[in-house]
């Protein structure tokens, strides 16, 4: 596909995690407006296997793969790498946490004197990026006790992050079948049993610490697909037959049973690099006055708790996908230029690794 391969430099990432960021404001409309994602189309014309909110974040897994692989090939030094990734997660995720903690929750409980948050439970759970629940809020809500429910997928993808650096420090991320193998093992696994193997604890404190084994079997092979993407080449790889028959594939794999499973970590991202190379869409480009993925992501399911919590009536899907969407761009935008932009923008270098994927599951 010659015309993506002289444009990879000008990808379309920024304007692609925008774009799925929207999608999981999108589906979680449905879950909290109605309590449910039944309703949902995608989750409709695939028979509830997947919601735009998967969607979305398995694009952004896909792309940290890619992007945090490159990174670590480009620059492989390990206390740099790390601290180029606190800077881009912690900061964000520092003050999105204290604006549920200290301004939503007490919105959220019915009265003042049920607003009870434990300082060393938050700090603690904040210094390990897992999400803070208080059960006194939005009891009134179709989805009750959650102040940020997309704060989940953050550590799974710190420890991806980490993954990475692990990996290339002993060498065994250059060694790319065992990368390509561990990827199919991964979804054979998916497809065979879709359960995580039962020696693997599903509760306690090494679930609690390192994530839970069912979750890191849906996330994980988005992960390393977009790493076996770089590995492999990149947008080199790309060809427009292909990118055909991956869409022909990923269609049909919606009406066989758990096909989609196999299907979207492969064909899925092999079409999303076509379009983070695709030339047509990048005049689009709407990371030109930052990145505003990452903060969007962050404060859009508070948002969405708030309006439904306050706004009276029944809340239409659609309806809270209008009202909270350009409330959530706003504050994506704020986090941006308030936050992120002044931990990223320390060294040119580090300007320049700043624009790579971290957002989540839904």
């Amino acid at each position: 596909m010659p015309d993506l391969q002289n444009r990879s430099r000008l990808s379309n990432f920024d304007t692609l995690r925008l774009l799925f960021a929207v999608l999981v404001i999108l589906s979680h409309s449905f879950s909290l407006g109605r309590g449910s994602s039944d309703t949902e189309p995608l989750s409709k014309l695939t028979r509830g296997e997947v919601t735009f909110g998967n969607l979305g974040v398995w694009a952004f897994f896909c792309i940290s793969g890619y992007l945090i692989t490159q990174s670590w090939t480009r620059s492989p030094l390990p206390i740099k790498f790390l601290r180029r990734r606190v800077a881009r997660i912690y900061p964000g995720f520092i003050v999105a946490a204290l604006f549920g903690a200290f301004i939503v929750a007490p919105l959220a409980a019915a009265s003042l004197t049920q607003f009870r948050i434990s300082p060393f439970d938050f700090l603690l759970r904040t210094l390990l990026l897992r999400r803070f629940r208080c059960s006194f809020a939005f009891l009134s809500n179709p989805y009750p006790g959650e102040l940020n429910g997309s704060l989940w997928s953050i550590p799974y993808e710190f420890w991806c992050y980490t993954g990475v650096m692990l990996l290339g420090m002993s060498r065994i991320l250059y060694r790319r079948w065992v990368v390509l193998a561990l990827f199919a093992a991964l979804l054979g696994w998916r497809l065979l049993f879709r359960e995580p193997p039962v020696w693997l604890p599903s509760q306690g404190p090494l679930v609690e610490f390192f994530g839970d084994p069912q979750i890191w079997l849906t996330v994980l092979p988005f992960f390393i697909a977009g790493a076996i993407f770089h590995l492999y080449g990149g947008p080199v790889l790309l060809r427009r037959p292909l990118l055909l028959v991956a869409a022909f594939l990923l269609v049909g794999a919606a009406f066989i049973p758990h096909a989609l499973a196999v299907a979207m970590p492969t064909c899925g991202m092999y079409l999303l690099m076509g379009l983070a190379y695709y030339p047509r869409l990048h005049p689009l480009n709407l990371g030109r006055f930052g990145d505003f993925s990452y903060g969007t992501y962050l404060y859009a399911f508070p948002i969405q708790q708030l309006i439904v919590k306050f706004v009276p009536g029944s809340m239409a899907p659609m309806t809270l996908f209008l009202l909270a969407t350009p409330i959530s761009l706003l504050f994506g935008s704020l986090s941006w230029f308030l936050v992120e932009q002044r931990f990223i923008a320390r060294s040119a270098r580090l300007k320049y690794e700043g624009k790579e994927a971290v957002i989540s599951h839904s």
